[in-house]
C-alpha cells in the first residue's frame, strides 16, 4: 500500500483478502485509517483607517462627526448594555468606513 509521508502513522491496519474473487491476478488491500483533520481557518485580520488624516484634513473630519452624528440618532434606545455597546461600536466602524481611508 503506498501511503505519503504526512498520513503515514495515520494507518492502523492493512491487510490482503487473497480468497477475495474479484477476476484478477492481484489481491485486494484493504486499509485501516484514523485522521484527526484541523480547522482551516483565515487568520483574523483588523482594518486599520488612516487616523492622523482626521487632524489633517478639515473636509474629512467633518464628514466623519456628520456620519457619527447621524448614526448615534439614528440607533434608538437598547436595554440591555451589551446590545448598547454593539449598536455603539458599529456605529462607530461604518462611519469609518464610509468616510476615512484605509491605511
Amino acid at each position: 500500500m503506498m501511503i505519503s509521508k504526512r498520513y503515514r502513522n495515520a494507518l492502523l491496519l492493512a491487510k490482503t483478502y487473497p480468497s477475495a474473487d474479484c477476476y484478477s491476478d492481484h489481491f485486494p488491500v484493504v486499509g485501516k485509517f484514523k485522521l484527526k483533520l484541523k480547522k482551516n481557518s483565515k487568520p483574523f485580520t483588523n482594518i486599520k483607517f488612516d487616523l492622523p488624516i482626521l487632524k489633517t484634513n478639515q473636509t474629512i473630519r467633518e464628514k466623519y462627526q456628520i456620519s457619527v452624528q447621524n448614526k448615534f440618532e439614528a440607533l434608538g434606545d437598547a436595554e440591555e448594555v451589551e446590545q448598547q455597546w454593539e449598536n455603539f461600536k458599529s456605529a462607530i466602524m461604518e462611519a469609518a468606513t464610509e468616510v476615512i481611508p484605509k491605511v
